[in-house]
């Protein structure tokens, strides 16, 4: 019915949605990835996941008052990845460790979702606007927003502009997740590697009985085993053939 994704998945997601064909979600996911390899600055940056209450990470953050780190992914009420410059970012992971909180460095070449990707965003831009984007068929929750992508006739910039720039702008995955809610989703199917997003809605909704996550793939199963839990899931929450769900990939 809806779909959203997390980072490079809003590309699966505008594919899923009949915004974007696959041959050319393949073309942007390819430039996207030249673009971030080939980025040359003066510093690389680093990204750390935080495990801990969301308002404990801004909380602490705040309290540094360096601008130079910011909530890159807000992934859940638990945890979050923050970026920034090396310096800052070193300080920052200290400030956490302190407070007690784990902390984990990730092995990424760049800070994604900081200004310090910002100059991959005009070449991706060019790429983007070369392919067949297409108002969608469903509705698209944008990372930049947590809101829906524009729909209807002459959408196309403005669905440029928005992929170009999340490169560069934090993933806003729990305003995403709320956004789903109102608009009635109450189950939610992870499609993709591992099971990290349906762990993101559980915390988020921890408090709403009236939610049902499930994943498709799970690190430690075969896939047709994980795959067939998901339908069994989705039997078990009442729907049978022909039935729409909010995806996730």
């Amino acid at each position: 019915d809806l779909v959203m994704g997390h980072s490079l998945g809003e590309y699966s997601a505008l594919v899923a949605a009949d915004a974007l064909s696959f041959a050319d979600a393949l073309l942007a996911v390819s430039a996207r990835g030249r673009e971030m390899t080939e980025l040359a600055v003066a510093d690389n940056g680093l990204l750390a996941a935080v495990f801990a209450p969301l308002a404990d990470i801004e909380r602490i953050l705040a309290e540094a008052g360096d601008s130079d780190v910011v909530i890159a992914n807000v992934n859940s009420t638990r945890q979050a990845v923050i970026g920034g410059g090396t310096a800052a970012m070193t300080r920052a992971m200290a400030a956490f460790g302190a407070a007690g909180f784990k902390v984990v460095q990730l092995p990424v070449s760049h800070a994604f979702h900081t200004r310090i990707v910002a100059p991959a965003s005009a070449p991706l831009r060019k790429t983007l606007e070369g392919l067949g984007l297409r108002s969608p068929r469903l509705p698209v929750i944008a990372n930049v927003s947590g809101e829906p992508y524009p729909s209807g006739p002459a959408v196309t910039a403005q669905m440029v502009d928005q992929l170009s720039r999340q490169v560069a702008s934090p993933v806003q995955f729990v305003k995403g997740l709320h956004t789903l809610y109102a608009a009635g989703v109450r189950l939610f199917v992870e499609v993709g590697p591992k099971k990290a997003l349906q762990g993101f809605v559980d915390d988020v909704f921890a408090e709403q009985a009236d939610v049902y996550s499930l994943y498709t793939n799970h690190p430690k199963l075969l896939d047709e085993v994980a795959f067939n839990q998901a339908l069994c899931g989705l039997y078990a929450a009442g729907l049978g053939a022909g039935a729409a769900t909010a995806l996730l990939p």
